[in-house]
């Protein structure tokens, strides 16, 4: 259960899973009678998310709130146990790739996965620390048919004071109906990729955040290899010739399997895909996934490995 709220006032009255919620003043009381569970929070003094965490934790009941100032923005995105395999990672990609300057106006491809998302949220976490200015323009690449709750991830970008723009298009009648491509997943990605380039051309924006990460990196390195005979490499950041724009990955050191455990605890609104080529078993991809899977049984670090390979084709 769920209750999203402006302010902790609006739970007065609220009951839910046998939970009654009463406001009197600055007192929030919560009781069961079935239980004979009753607990009160000062609201004066108390913190609003720290509120929100006791009571899911106590009662089971998440709540959430539509507007969050700056500092309660970054507490929620940064949440705890994640300085080491994401923060860390995060700021030294940035560092290292001079990935956000001061004036920037850096686009943000929401495609509604944990990945996007997760790349959203560091670049929101790294505006709230810095102390220059730059703008962050979430956009979506809607597919006309495409099942998923929308609406979820807008009011998720919402809540961290931002508009999510969407442009809806044609693009999976166009490749899987009509040119019936035989790498259809090399068309749809030029595809979408050229939907945003107009948009930031449109927009005067000049960087184009994606949300790939080490693993990513790493599956493609070795894709190229195995399938291309070559040693092309998806860089951190670089800048394009053709549109005059730069693309930066600020997740491009951080595993695959942190962005999972950080979207599970922030409870992402990740929107159900339904390509059905990321489960297709003659995918190129997943069969190399797969591979570096059954080497990481054996050598845990092995995508670290192979990455540290390859660091010198990354500038």
């Amino acid at each position: 259960m769920v209750f999203d709220i402006e302010d902790i006032y609006e739970l007065d009255g609220k009951e839910a899973e046998g939970y009654s919620f009463i406001v009197e003043d600055d007192s929030l009381k919560i009781s069961n009678k079935k239980e004979g569970f009753e607990i009160c929070f000062d609201i004066g003094s108390s913190k609003r998310l720290k509120m929100a965490k006791s009571i899911e934790k106590l009662t089971g009941i998440r709540v959430e709130f539509k507007n969050m100032d700056k500092r309660e923005i970054l507490s929620y995105i940064e949440s705890k146990g994640f300085n080491k395999s994401l923060w860390n990672p995060i700021g030294k990609a940035m560092h290292a790739h001079n990935m956000v300057e001061p004036g920037d106006r850096i686009a943000v491809g929401i495609s509604g996965g944990k990945d996007s998302l997760s790349t959203l949220n560091s670049l929101v976490r790294i505006k709230n620390i810095v102390n220059f200015d730059f703008d962050i323009i979430p956009v979506h690449v809607h597919y006309k048919k495409m099942e998923g709750e929308l609406e979820y991830v807008r009011e998720y970008v919402k809540r961290l004071g931002l508009e999510l723009y969407v442009e809806e298009t044609n693009i999976k009648e166009v490749v899987f109906e009509e040119k019936k491509a035989k790498n259809p997943c090399f068309m749809c990605a030029r595809m979408r990729r050229g939907v945003l380039y107009r948009i930031m051309k449109e927009k005067n924006i000049n960087k184009l955040a994606l949300g790939h990460h080490k693993d990513d990196i790493v599956e493609t390195f070795l894709m190229n290899v195995f399938y291309q005979g070559n040693r092309n490499v998806m860089k951190p950041s670089y800048h394009s010739d053709d549109y005059d724009l730069r693309v930066i990955r600020p997740l491009a050191y951080v595993e695959e399997d942190t962005i999972i455990r950080y979207a599970r605890k922030l409870r992402l609104p990740i929107l159900k895909s339904s390509c059905p080529y990321e489960t297709d078993k003659n995918s190129r991809r997943l069969k190399v996934k797969n591979l570096v899977k059954g080497l990481a049984e054996e050598n845990p670090e092995i995508r670290s490995v192979i990455f540290k390979s390859i660091k010198d084709l990354l500038d």
